[in-house]
């Protein structure tokens, strides 16, 4: 068959309405579930006497320059010391790391020794050195749950308390992610990132806490049920994103991931453009890894348990653009739909189907539009005021979160070339030694402890 212009203009104009059309399921999604971070943030747990016990291991890789105040601050936790243990997981430094936790006086697992076969790259390896050097037949004996923290990471003093009571109070959940806060943000980029936590954090993590679905594992600040992960293997994972990949892994089995909006991490963010890119290109990389190796089983419970919920949500995490991808597909459908009717207008020859296909793609990429505004005025403006003492400066902070978009456009796009590409771990250089703010005291009257942190 014979593909005129006016044919190949048309199919152009399908495919591009399809891929709007999922722009706009993507978006309205996420806009009704953002519908439920609205509101005080209330404890559904008791707090109670301590009684979970705790393995918290810290990945470190040449981290000299912030390991120091991170053992100063996670020796301010309050909780019954012999319910937990914290170990520096010195991962092959060639720096003062592991001289430090000799003069910290800190537990410390040195993986340059190799005693034990180094099982996959990059952090997730450290960390199973660990377990293996602990004692991987043991572990369950020992600890009820394994929290993960990185070199950098500063955590509020009553994290364990929190973490206990509502462990115990939800049926000792497969694992718990802490909310995500951040040590800097002086420059546009930092700040974006900071902006981009606050905004997931209450209007996807919280959100999706309050309904009942699986919350999504951070990287950092996050707890694990020792007797699962151990079931599974420990820490052998396959990808450069280990917390997604666990996060997935736990919903297949129908585990619970939860949120917890009361007790934070406070993590260092880039403020170097090169350095950032470098790491988000990895987290692209192994999101799409993960994307593109769960698609198929995912799918194949899906049908066989009739709709799970559960991995419908998950679908639209794995395979979600950016939001800067999307919002750039909405710009680009409103011009060539415009245009498209603009210059067709007088032409009788021209197919109507065409020209319904260009309405149909401006009415669909207006409503985008829309839907982004709501999320990055109406929803930002909440997650600042709401959860931090930060005041709300419109204009700076609308940048920082545009310019932490849509260079993650071009890393995400990187990401997807490389996907099978998981042999590589990139380490992303840390120098922050204390956190410039404080959480806010607003979000729960009912706080005991905070974590105050002497500025450099």
């Amino acid at each position: 068959m014979e593909l005129t212009g006016s044919k190949v203009v048309t199919i152009l104009l399908s495919l591009f309405l399809l891929l709007t059309l999922f722009v706009n399921i993507n978006s309205i999604y996420y806009v009704i579930l953002s519908f439920f971070g609205f509101g005080k943030a209330k404890r559904d747990y008791e707090l109670v006497e301590d009684k979970t016990r705790f393995l918290i291991l810290v990945a470190a890789h040449n981290e000299e320059m912030v390991l120091s105040s991170t053992i100063d601050n996670l020796k301010q936790i309050r909780y019954r010391q012999d319910l937990y243990d914290i170990y520096v997981v010195n991962d092959n430094s060639v720096d003062r790391t592991g001289d430090i936790c000799v003069e910290k006086g800190i537990k410390c697992i040195n993986t340059s020794e190799q005693l034990f076969p180094r099982e996959g790259v990059g952090k997730p390896a450290g960390l199973q050195y660990a377990l293996r050097y602990i004692g991987f037949d043991e572990l369950t004996k020992r600890y009820d749950c394994l929290m993960v923290l990185d070199a950098d990471n500063h955590v509020d003093s009553n994290v364990l308390q929190e973490l206990n009571s509502q462990y115990i109070a939800k049926n000792e959940p497969e694992a718990i992610q802490i909310y995500l806060d951040s040590k800097n943000f002086t420059t546009n980029l930092s700040l974006g990132y900071a902006m981009s936590y606050y905004l997931t954090n209450r209007f996807f993590q919280f959100a999706k806490y309050r309904v009942g679905l699986p919350n999504a594992i951070g990287g950092t600040g996050f707890i694990v049920k020792l007797s699962y992960l151990m079931k599974h293997g420990g820490f052998r994972f396959h990808s450069l994103t280990e917390d997604l990949e666990l996060e997935i892994e736990i919903v297949k089995d129908n585990g619970r991931v939860l949120w917890n909006h009361f007790v934070r991490v406070y993590d260092e963010k880039p403020d170097n453009f090169k350095v950032s890119i470098k790491q988000r290109t990895r987290w692209s990389q192994g999101h799409w890894y993960v994307a593109f190796t769960n698609f198929k089983p995912m799918m194949k419970k899906l049908i066989t348990e009739k709709g799970n919920i559960n991995i419908i949500d998950q679908l639209f995490y794995l395979f979600g653009m950016t939001r800067a991808l999307q919002m750039t597909i909405t710009l680009t459908g409103i011009f060539f739909a415009t245009m498209y009717i603009l210059v067709t207008k007088s032409y009788q020859e021209i197919p109507d189907l065409g020209k319904q296909l260009a309405t149909a793609i401006f009415g669909s990429t207006i409503l985008s539009m829309m839907l982004f505004t709501y999320q990055f005025l109406v929803c930002m403006y909440y997650a600042v005021r709401v959860d931090t003492t930060r005041k709300y400066l419109f204009l700076r902070m609308s940048f920082s979160i545009f310019y932490y978009a849509y260079t993650f456009m071009y890393a995400q796009i990187v990401g997807l070339i490389k996907w099978k590409q998981q042999h590589t771990w990139v380490k992303t250089e840390h120098t922050k030694t204390s956190v410039n703010h404080r959480q806010n005291p607003r979000i729960s009257k009912s706080y005991t402890f905070f974590t105050f942190i002497k500025r450099d």
